[in-house]
């Protein structure tokens, strides 16, 4: 056993580092085949702590039957249900008899979808793992459907599993008393060193990596104490790391001159700690120092608000009604063979976004959601609850009031503000407006 487990560290140790504490608690619950699987697992921690990537690459090394299901991206029970059969049936051409005794995954209810794991269970006698990311969100869905997963191998009477993945605690992850206990592994933060030596994975081609250690000790400086999350440390070192090197390229600092690199660099870092969540840096809003100030000031504003994943995207598309003409929403949000949003050019006219926001049909405004969205997702009342909220917070506004069919709203956040917002999302809203030069 500890040969094999030995086997499976230096396998996963070149595509997951520090994590070699929690590889080992999963190995020993559920890596080997010939013994049963616990019921459940808990597994939380700080987000970017490397839970979920741990589980993939395990899963796949012991080449499991297994699940992974966002639970932010299903709004009922039904979806889970689906989209967890659809990943557990084999290829049919691997195996025919499964596939003919199961047309298709729909699946309504829990005995069902019960049903139906015995029957891949049968054809297929490999291990099944189930992993529930963001489990928390469970709550917000039927109180049943926890209690079912944690028993889930009780109930089914096979070697099943499911892994709970979670960014809080489980006593945080639950509404019901007297619920089956999983087994609980903590996946704690990265250390500092621990982190740079992830960052350093990520070094540029073209440096050595004495110059990247350094430039990544002074970063760390400024940022690991107020931020702990793995992919925005990344991502504002890539983002610094020109700023850095400029006066190595020009020739007025040399290489092993730290000092002189800091000083070049440390306003940058001060600046951008401000905007570190936002995804962007300072070197966007570098205009005139007025405007620098002031969207600075409309970057924390955004910040505060802390609006949920569809939420942004409802604003961002009222954002959109408000100032794209009617008439050009079927070129605007057209797409392209290579499924990339299109980027319409036209004539100069007068830009909409200083003729200020124009008021739209609650339907235009699902019809845009939908379509910068890009997933399947279905329009209900939870999703349209959020848009009274966001009156009450004062980014949209009602007009018309007496129309009770179809209320008309307008947008009230002016461009800097949705831009940011955006940003978290990784969307450019400059590619979605008409004429937004």
């Amino acid at each position: 056993m500890i040969s094999i487990m030995e086997s499976c560290l230096q396998n996963l140790d070149t595509k997951i580092k520090c994590r070699e504490i929690i590889i080992k608690q999963l190995y020993s619950l559920i890596g080997i085949q010939d013994e049963p699987m616990p019921h459940s697992i808990f597994i939380y921690g700080h987000v970017a702590t490397g839970k979920s990537l741990v589980i993939l690459h395990l899963l796949k090394y012991l080449r499991y039957n297994f699940s992974i299901v966002n639970c932010i991206e299903h709004v009922n029970n039904k979806h889970i249900f689906e989209y967890i059969l659809n990943d557990l049936i084999p290829n049919p051409i691997s195996n025919p008899s499964l596939a003919a005794n199961i047309a298709s995954p729909k699946c309504d209810n829990i005995v069902t979808f019960i049903t139906k794991l015995q029957l891949i269970s049968k054809y297929d006698k490999r291990p099944i793992v189930i992993v529930l990311d963001k489990c928390m969100y469970m709550r917000d869905t039927d109180n049943y459907l926890l209690p079912v997963f944690l028993r889930l191998k009780e109930l089914s009477n096979i070697n099943v599993c499911t892994i709970f993945v979670s960014n809080v605690v489980w006593e945080k992850c639950y509404t019901q008393i007297g619920l089956f206990e999983p087994i609980k592994i903590h996946c704690a933060q990265y250390t500092r060193e621990e982190v740079l030596d992830i960052l350093l994975s990520y070094k540029p081609k073209d440096y050595s990596g004495t110059i990247y250690k350094n430039y990544l000790n002074l970063f760390l400086s400024v940022f690991y104490r107020f931020c702990r999350d793995l992919n925005e440390l990344r991502y504002m070192a890539k983002i610094n790391f020109n700023k850095y090197i400029e006066p190595i390229k020009s020739g007025l600092v040399k290489e092993d001159d730290v000092s002189g690199l800091w000083r070049n660099i440390s306003t940058t870092l001060i600046s951008n700690l401000e905007v570190i969540y936002l995804r962007v840096s300072t070197e966007d809003f570098v205009q005139h120092n007025h405007v620098s100030k002031e969207i600075e000031s409309t970057a924390k504003l955004a910040l505060s608000f802390e609006l949920p994943f569809y939420a942004k995207y409802i604003l961002i598309a009222a954002y959109l009604a408000s100032y794209n003409p009617p008439k050009e929403d079927k070129a605007i949000f057209m797409k392209l063979s290579s499924k990339k949003k299109k980027k319409i050019s036209r004539k100069k006219t007068t830009t909409n976004i200083q003729s200020g926001p124009r008021s739209f049909p609650i339907s235009r405004l699902l019809a845009i959601f939908c379509t910068i969205l890009d997933e399947k997702v279905d329009v209900n009342a939870i999703l349209l609850a959020q848009i009274p909220t966001m009156y009450q917070l004062g980014l949209l506004a009602s007009i018309d009031d007496n129309n009770l069919d179809e209320p008309k709203l307008k947008c009230c956040v002016n461009y800097n503000f949705v831009s940011i917002i955006a940003k978290t999302v990784g969307m450019n809203i400059k590619d979605y407006l008409f004429n937004p030069e």
